[in-house]
């Protein structure tokens, strides 16, 4: 009774609420299971103006809650414009989630916004050991880890570059891994979820995908500094780091490809299209098991087949021309301020080149 009550204690000060809908994170269940629902980019199209999710989202709203998901992570760009949108979100979609929901915040979601400006490490599930080994700065040194470790970072800070702050925590979760491998001789489950994938910019394997993708203009420390601690957590630990900024040109809502042993990158984003797709890790104790859930009833390969290869092979075959959307798309453009900018500056353009040939 008495290490049940610690246990409690334990687990009461360090649970977490989510900030857009209030539900609590609970810890894995008797077995050590846990379902992790993943998706991004639900404010949808660049061209909604509603201010409220993605249709593909709000359809499925009551089969998401019927999913049995332990938590929902978003990989950014929740919103629109996140200070004129959140009382819409509210009312159609936080209100009616029965999951506890976070997001990575976006280059959409805004400073400042209930997306949240630091990096958020969230709950992890502990229990005593015996050995007192100091597992890093973010842990105490006589408790350990027993349930998958949850990582959103906001990838807007800094231009995605990693500070000393975030490299702390993942130097503790770096530590929390070894101390539990030391002690179980287990391995563990590390997710990292970011809007921007820092991790593409600079590898030619990726960069080439993602070139619609927001990233920093200089490059970031994601090679020199970061990637070294993902190398010595994925001694002891399988890694997935999940992005969600994705081109609307995608032709998959994700990419999910095995970068190194026990490291897998993977972006997963919603933009209101038949492709739209949300990801489920359901989280073992030795093992994860990933699927994927359609938004628009397609069937769907295994997210494992969209790797870098497929994305390759997909190049130029987007859907084909439906004629019958010509009027609206001439409305579209006719009626956007950006065509008579450019129209504007192209006859500006003609006019001064008209003037230096008269010369």
């Amino acid at each position: 009774m008495l290490c049940f009550v610690l246990w409690l204690i334990a687990f009461s000060a360090s649970a977490q609420r989510s900030p857009f809908n209030n539900l609590e994170v609970l810890p894995t269940d008797s077995n050590g299971h846990y379902r992790i629902l993943i998706g991004g980019h639900f404010h949808g199209a660049s061209s909604n103006r509603s201010g409220y999710p993605a249709a593909t989202i709000l359809a499925n709203l009551d089969t998401i809650n019927q999913l049995g998901a332990d938590i929902f992570l978003s990989t950014g760009d929740l919103f629109m414009d996140a200070e004129k949108d959140r009382p819409r979100y509210e009312r159609a979609f936080f209100s009616k989630l029965t999951v506890p929901f976070f997001n990575a915040p976006g280059n959409h979601d805004g400073a400042g916004s209930a997306a949240g400006d630091e990096d958020l490490r969230l709950p992890s599930w502990q229990q005593r050991i015996s050995a007192p080994v100091d597992p890093g700065p973010s842990l105490s040194s006589s408790m350990e880890v027993v349930g998958p470790h949850l990582l959103l970072l906001n990838t807007e800070r800094r231009e995605g570059n990693s500070d000393e702050d975030r490299l702390g925590i993942l130097e503790g979760i770096r530590g929390a891994v070894d101390l539990y491998y030391r002690q179980t001789k287990a391995r563990q489950v590390v997710f990292i979820i970011s809007h921007r994938p820092i991790w593409a910019e600079d590898d030619p394997r990726y960069s080439d995908l993602f070139k619609d993708n927001t990233r920093s203009l200089t490059g970031t420390n994601f090679k020199k500094d970061v990637y070294p601690i993902l190398q010595e957590i994925a001694k002891h630990a399988q890694v997935f780091w999940i992005s969600g900024s994705l081109g609307g040109g995608a032709p998959s809502s994700i990419f999910f490809q095995q970068h190194a042993p026990n490291i897998t990158f993977i972006q997963c984003a919603i933009r209101d299209e038949p492709r739209d797709a949300l990801m489920i890790a359901d989280v073992y104790p030795d093992s994860v098991h990933w699927s994927a859930f359609s938004l628009t009833g397609q069937k769907l390969l295994p997210p494992q087949s969209f790797d870098a290869a497929w994305w390759r092979s997909q190049r130029g075959k987007g859907e084909g021309f439906n004629w019958r959307l010509l009027p609206y798309l001439t409305k579209m453009t006719v009626t956007s301020r950006a065509f008579w900018w450019g129209v504007a500056a192209t006859l500006l353009l003609v006019w001064l080149v008209r003037r230096l040939l008269r010369r």
